[in-house]
């Protein structure tokens, strides 16, 4: 039985994501995706508590699974740096995708209008870069690291891998990657941070 639930609610899920994709959030809404599922809305509700919640599910589908590739690029044992480098990699190829920077100015765009912007949040960014804290306090134990606050230290890393592309990725103002030019920008932040974090 929990089986078939869960199957209804992934097939709400796509379906959501279709009218989305259609209209787009401020044009969707709870009644307008029942109908789509071919429900009520109070059927809707028994899986979802509010338009935005179904929205963050969605977004979640469509580029949640990539972002995990990349937080589970870490493992304890790594080399600091061979690690933070594999990390910095994957995380520029999956940030600068056409779709997940179409999500990224969606939660940019709404984060002042609905509670979308903090549940995007919670459910992505910061469970990911928290499993980043978490190696890098491991590392700090270790001595490998400069001891400090893992977290800050984790928001430094990505700030750093971040800095050469965001905003002219966001603006559109560049829209393609050569490989070489990523590997040496990931290259240049891992370089920056180890000479922050250096254990002194």
């Amino acid at each position: 039985m929990r089986k078939k639930s869960e199957e209804r609610r992934q097939s709400m899920i796509d379906i959501a994501g279709e009218v989305f994709n259609e209209i787009g959030f401020e044009g969707a809404s709870m009644a307008a995706i029942a109908a789509r599922i071919g429900g009520s809305k109070a059927t809707l509700y028994n899986y979802f508590s509010s338009k935005e919640e179904i929205f963050v599910e969605v977004m979640m589908k469509q580029v949640g699974c990539q972002f995990e590739q990349a937080f589970t690029a870490l493992h304890d044992e790594d080399d600091v740096r061979q690690g933070l480098m594999r990390l910095a990699r994957h995380y520029l190829d999956i940030v600068l995708k056409p779709e997940v920077v179409a999500v990224k100015r969606l939660a940019m765009y709404y984060a002042g209008k609905s509670e979308l912007g903090p549940m995007l949040y919670e459910r992505g960014p910061k469970r990911g870069w928290m499993r980043i804290a978490e190696f890098l306090r491991l590392k700090m134990e270790e001595g490998r690291l400069h001891t400090g606050d893992a977290w800050i230290a984790a928001l430094q890393f990505r700030s750093l891998v971040e800095a050469e592309w965001m905003d002219v990725r966001m603006l559109n103002v560049v829209t393609e990657f050569p490989a070489g030019q990523l590997e040496a920008s990931a290259e240049r932040a891992v370089d920056a941070f180890m000479y922050l974090y250096q254990p002194r």
